[in-house]
């Protein structure tokens, strides 16, 4: 098992809240002292969430990353605006009065901002993006060319075509027709004892990912969308990214192909195997990647560590060019 597993009761995750275009932003930062980069010529490895986009499910996978390369770089991750429910001394803006800032292209944005009121003009960037946060990293390449990235790592990349899933026509129905249900039920569920709150998200996840056995993180994140506020923000995004994420940004991956690590699952609805195909032909320049360990598109619930170990050696590979 990795170190990370085996230390999820030892120790507590580096995280707090900033403001981010007006938005409370949870934020994990692993390194010498929180969200504090003095250096800007030490690597900085930068996590861009999948959806749901709370960074915690993605703490294991961080922290195998950084006790991996501990005197080389730092990683932090940032969580989508609005996903994760703020301390009560932040407001958080409203869903319904500002939608745009929850769309894919706020949340685009809202990445943007948060990496120049935090990271160094100059700062070796590896960007590391999970499912649409892979989409999110290269609007980031495109938008800010001026940033020092030297790898782009894109996990389970769902950069096209989300309509095609097949598993979209039930979410649709449950985040537009069936919506105000939706929230109303999962919403009033955070009254319930928190051990049935713990029963319901484990069965969620068996349900839907076929995940027997989730990390203390992933259930920390999980609670974040028993909350309204939360709920809200995280359908706005993905009905969004449902029906706006269609055709790959082929000249964005072309420009930056010597940049780029893709790695495809096996058995992946939201970027199945003829996706990995098209790209490795597309792209001869890039690095792309066919999973050969069994990982499944939702790595972070239970194996966070071990692909944070095989990321790790990426970059050790990464940093010694």
């Amino acid at each position: 098992m990795a170190a990370a597993a085996m230390e999820d009761v030892k120790r507590r995750s580096p995280c707090g809240f900033v403001s981010v275009m007006k938005v409370p932003t949870q934020v994990i930062c692993y390194g010498n002292k929180w969200l504090h980069h003095e250096d800007n010529r030490r690597p900085l490895v930068l996590v861009v969430p999948g959806n749901p986009g709370s960074i915690e499910f993605y703490d294991e996978f961080m922290y195998e990353i950084y006790r991996n390369h501990k005197a080389k770089v730092n990683v932090w991750g940032v969580s989508h605006a609005g996903h994760v429910l703020p301390p009560a001394t932040m407001d958080m803006p409203d869903v319904e009065d500002n939608p745009t800032v929850y769309l894919c292209d706020g949340q685009i944005q809202h990445k943007l901002a948060f990496i120049e009121q935090h990271v160094p003009q100059g700062t070796p960037l590896i960007l590391i993006g999970h499912s649409i946060g892979c989409h999110i990293i290269l609007e980031i390449l495109k938008r800010n060319p001026n940033l020092n990235v030297k790898k782009a790592i894109l996990l389970f990349p769902a950069i096209e075509n989300l309509m095609s899933c097949s598993k979209v026509p039930v979410i649709s129905a449950l985040i537009t027709v069936l919506k105000p249900v939706t929230v109303a039920t999962i919403t009033a569920m955070r009254y319930l004892p928190r051990y049935i709150l713990h029963f319901i998200v484990r069965f969620y996840f068996l349900v839907a990912t076929s995940c027997t056995t989730p990390r203390k993180n992933a259930m920390r994140g999980a609670m974040n969308y028993f909350r309204a506020e939360c709920l809200q923000a995280c359908f706005a995004f993905t009905k969004d990214i449902i029906d706006n994420v269609k055709e790959r940004d082929n000249d964005t991956m072309l420009r930056h192909q010597d940049k780029l690590i893709l790695y495809y699952g096996r058995n992946d609805h939201w970027c199945p195997v003829e996706f990995y195909k098209d790209v490795r032909k597309m792209l001869p320049g890039a690095d792309v990647r066919l999973c050969s360990r069994g990982f499944r598109h939702a790595f972070v619930l239970d194996k966070g560590a071990e692909v944070g170990c095989m990321v790790s050696d990426w970059i050790a590979q990464i940093l010694r060019h």
